[in-house]
């Protein structure tokens, strides 16, 4: 993987990095224990060379750490440090689109003129980047059903992040996903700290109104029964 870093070999790259992590997930994980050292690091390696937003790497590497971290569950916990920074930097992006005469602008304002469907519903847009974020919130997703407690002290990032996407306007899928991944945010933090009941009480108040304001402004069923 970490041979020939030429441009021209990122799609070689990435297909190498998908057929290694298929296997591992085939394997028992005694089989993969082994060589799992040597492969994350020389995925952490690419991840973190700077890849530009075209280079297809990137998507490979966040379906090939969901399928590493579901092999080795609590064992991946350690690697967390080195891999999520990028991930949250992912499901952070704020897309953008060019509208013809005016460049680029932000998202939500292309979607203002477009303005909504005939049945007044949102109108979904994907772009590469919508994509993307959608993907790192999967991985998010992933990796705190998966850990549990091993996630605890990045609670407060990914809450952050969830929180502001459950009135995604350009998606419903990451409205969807984001809603829903709130409660297993707090059974992680229940997990790592038992006691402290107040910190667990505080994040269900601060999810409950943010889903109820997002509710108030939904009109797509599906993600209604997600909120709810």
């Amino acid at each position: 993987m970490n041979e020939n870093p030429q441009p021209e070999y990122r799609q070689f790259r990435a297909q190498v990095i998908e057929a290694i992590t298929l296997i591992s997930s085939a394997v028992s994980y005694e089989v993969f224990k082994p060589e799992s050292e040597a492969i994350i690091r020389s995925m952490i390696m690419i991840q973190q060379s700077n890849l530009d937003q075209q280079d297809p790497q990137r998507s490979y590497l966040l379906s090939a750490w969901q399928r590493i971290c579901l092999v080795m569950k609590t064992d991946f916990t350690p690697y967390l440090a080195d891999i999520l920074p990028s991930i949250l930097t992912m499901a952070s992006l704020k897309p953008e689109m060019g509208i013809e005469g005016k460049g680029a602008a932000d998202l939500e304002n292309v979607l203002n003129e477009i303005g909504p469907g005939q049945d007044g519903k949102k109108v979904n847009i994907m772009t590469d980047e919508i994509e993307e974020k959608d993907t790192a919130i999967q991985m998010l997703i992933v990796f705190i059903e998966e850990l549990g407690a091993g996630c605890a002290q990045y609670i407060d990032q990914v809450s952050q992040i969830l929180l502001g996407l459950t009135q995604f306007y350009a998606s419903d899928n990451i409205r969807n996903s984001s809603a829903g991944a709130l409660p297993s945010l707090i059974k992680c933090a229940k997990e790592a700290q038992p006691d402290n009941i107040a910190t667990i009480h505080e994040m269900a108040k601060a999810y409950s109104n943010n889903l109820i304001e997002a509710m108030e402004a939904e009109t797509e069923t599906d993600c209604l029964i997600c909120q709810a």
